[in-house]
């Protein structure tokens, strides 16, 4: 999987807690969500795969689940595999993923987008898919 980028909603928390004083919480677990169409940073235009009836829900990474820095990019990852739920329908082309700061009908805020490297069709029958332990990499942007 590519690395993550930054969501609006994040960098604007981020930069209003360090140069506005403003007062911002860290999330104790952050949820990923698979998408069949990436949302945009903002989080508009994304299409999540369906969760009724199809055995997809977010999956949850607590803090301290993540491996880093490190490298001159201070990149994050995974420290255990993302494990989602066997399909029990079509999930057809997944083609990113996106980090939230709850799971499906909680506050809801964007906090990262990642494109796969290499999309994955997932059909009823098929095996839970998992994102293995440093494949969901996270790192700053540089020029």
């Amino acid at each position: 999987m590519a690395s993550a980028t930054t969501s609006n909603y994040l960098y604007q928390n981020q930069m209003n807690f360090l140069l506005h004083n403003t007062a911002w919480t860290a999330v104790p677990i952050i949820y990923v969500a698979l998408f069949n169409t990436v949302p945009s940073l903002d989080g508009s235009g994304g299409q999540e795969v369906p969760t009724t009836g199809s055995g997809y829900g977010r999956v949850g990474v607590l803090a301290g689940g993540w491996n880093g820095p490190t490298g001159g990019n201070l990149e994050y990852s995974n420290s255990g595999d993302i494990q989602y739920g066997t399909p029990t329908a079509n999930w057809n082309t997944i083609v990113g993923a996106g980090l939230y700061d709850s799971d499906i009908g909680g506050s809801n805020n964007l906090l990262f987008v990642a494109y796969l490297t290499t999309q994955k069709v997932v059909n009823d029958g098929d095996g839970a898919p998992k994102i293995l332990a440093g494949q969901l990499r996270i790192t700053r942007a540089t020029c």
